[in-house]
């Protein structure tokens, strides 16, 4: 593969001195790689640094031809979509289909999410090598669908930091940044998730081998101890019959004490080591929510009401939505809210909520205690810190508290973190915790596009405490594997 970038012992550091990659190497060729990590690992500092915009502590940074970059956002400019493109973009055959049906003479103001997506790729040449960073994010399906298919006919190398699970298909390799460092997995997405499940299962058995020889341990100083006592208790008869003197007899009682708990406690202290660091390499990895079924809650009787619209409808500037909308959700419903961006999917949930909207028709709620979580996770309270939120709400006791924000992933002094300095998946987490640590548990979950901006680890575990959810759920995604993932059953198309 003819390689286009070469990164050769590339460190970065902070002013601060705080270092957030140390001396990696890679290259990047024709193909599409993918970049992921967790948040925080410095995914997007290191697509700055690929473009030139930033520059490494350490290290070189080699590109074979010019590099085009497509941050996360781009605030459309109030021009026309023509002066945007400039004139280099007819070279492009695939630029010139992205185009089609999109008036040239209009602003890119007025171009939905899909549309100025298209734009922004249709000025991206062949020839340039291209990073593209959480391209997906904020877009509807159409939009998704412009940048699958964009991928697939580009001939052009490309470099995607993505948590877009259909996206991260169409990858050849992938690297993967973390606090160890670079991995690269050859072989493309498929290749990547069979060998973070062999490291898991790999660390899992780590773990539970390390338990066991801690737990033999156990049992051999509980039978070491038994013995002793034995031991002690015949050399005391002896004495008492005249055999040896009770003197000699203590000294060396005491001798063979010392001896063997200063050998005992020494092992014992390795063995509880062993399995604190192989528990701590296996929670990098796991992702599954330690949840028990008190937590979740309740199902819902089967005609208990959720929500019920008849002739519903919302005015703006003019009514939201074409058709007035009718359904009746009852009982353990798990439905998503799916359309283009701009179709009302968000207005609905505000409706849902009890929000007061210029209205027309009914929309009627079945009094469910309710979890709704936004995009900001707005029931946060910024300045506090995670266990301040939890207190606001939870009848627990701290202790009790602290064990319950363990099976959020919080433990030790993340509990004492302000909210406003949390990443987007620690913000969803903490959201969720607070939620399902209340006094009163959630009948009704309601989530509004809760995988912008989270890492790979942090959407599992929402998937899996999602599926494990008993009672109603509605949902806004665009992401088909999230929504596949936790269950949906049904669908309403705005």
């Amino acid at each position: 593969m003819h390689k286009v970038v070469l990164v050769s012992g590339v460190t970065f550091e902070f002013p601060n001195g705080r270092e957030l990659f140390h001396s990696i190497s890679f290259s990047l060729g024709r193909g599409i790689t993918a970049l992921v990590g967790p948040n925080g690992a410095g995914k997007t500092t290191l697509a700055k640094l690929l473009t030139g915009e930033m520059e490494p502590t350490r290290g070189t940074i080699r590109g074979a031809g010019p590099t085009a970059y497509l941050p996360q956002r781009e605030v459309p400019p109030a021009i026309a979509i023509g002066a945007y493109m400039g004139f280099e973009f007819s070279r492009s055959s695939l630029g010139a289909r992205l185009l089609q049906g999109i008036d040239r003479e209009a602003l890119c103001t007025v171009l939905s999410g899909g549309e100025w997506m298209r734009v922004r790729l249709a000025r991206t040449l062949d020839e340039h090598f291209l990073i593209l960073d959480e391209p997906t994010n904020d877009l509807d399906r159409e939009g998704r669908e412009t940048i699958l298919g964009f991928l697939r006919e580009r001939n052009g190398g490309a470099l995607l930091i993505s948590h877009d699970r259909e996206c991260l298909e169409l990858c050849d390799e992938v690297l993967e940044l973390s606090n160890r460092g670079l991995c690269r997995f050859g072989g493309g997405w498929p290749d990547y998730e069979s060998a973070k499940l062999a490291e898991r299962e790999r660390l899992g058995h780590a773990l539970d081998v390390a338990k066991r020889e801690r737990d033999e341990m156990s049992m051999a100083r509980e039978a070491q101890r038994v013995r002793q006592e034995k031991r002690s208790r015949r050399g005391a008869a002896a004495a008492a019959r005249g055999g040896m003197p009770k003197i000699l007899l203590g000294s060396r009682k005491r001798q063979a004490q010392e001896t063997s708990g200063r050998i005992d406690a020494e092992t014992w202290a390795r063995k509880n080591e062993a399995v604190r660091e192989a528990h701590s390499a296996y929670l990098e990895l796991k992702v599954d929510p330690l949840m028990y079924a008190d937590l979740i809650g309740p199902e819902l009787p089967a005609q208990k009401l959720v929500v019920e619209a008849g002739d519903f409808n919302v005015h703006f500037q003019d009514w939201v939505y074409r058709e007035n909308l009718n359904f009746n959700w009852r009982g353990n419903i798990r439905v998503a809210l799916k359309g283009p961006n701009g179709s009302g999917k968000s207005t609905l949930l505000r409706a849902i909520m009890g929000e007061k909207l210029s209205m027309r028709g009914e929309i009627r709620t079945g009094g469910l205690k309710t979890l709704y979580i936004d995009q900001r996770c707005s029931v946060l309270d910024d300045a506090r810190s995670v266990l301040e939120n939890m207190r606001d709400v939870s009848h627990l006791t701290e202790t009790e508290i602290r064990n319950g924000l363990a099976r959020f992933l919080f433990t030790k002094d993340l509990v004492f973190q302000k909210v406003a300095e949390l990443s987007g998946g620690e913000r969803i987490r903490a959201a969720l915790a607070r939620g399902l640590l209340s006094q009163e548990k959630p009948e009704l979950l309601v989530l509004d596009e809760p995988t912008n901006n989270l890492d790979l680890t942090n959407i599992e575990f929402l998937e899996n405490l999602v599926r494990q959810f008993r009672a109603a759920l509605i949902v806004i995604s665009h992401d088909e594997v999230f929504l596949k993932n936790c269950g949906i059953r049904e669908e309403l198309n705005l």
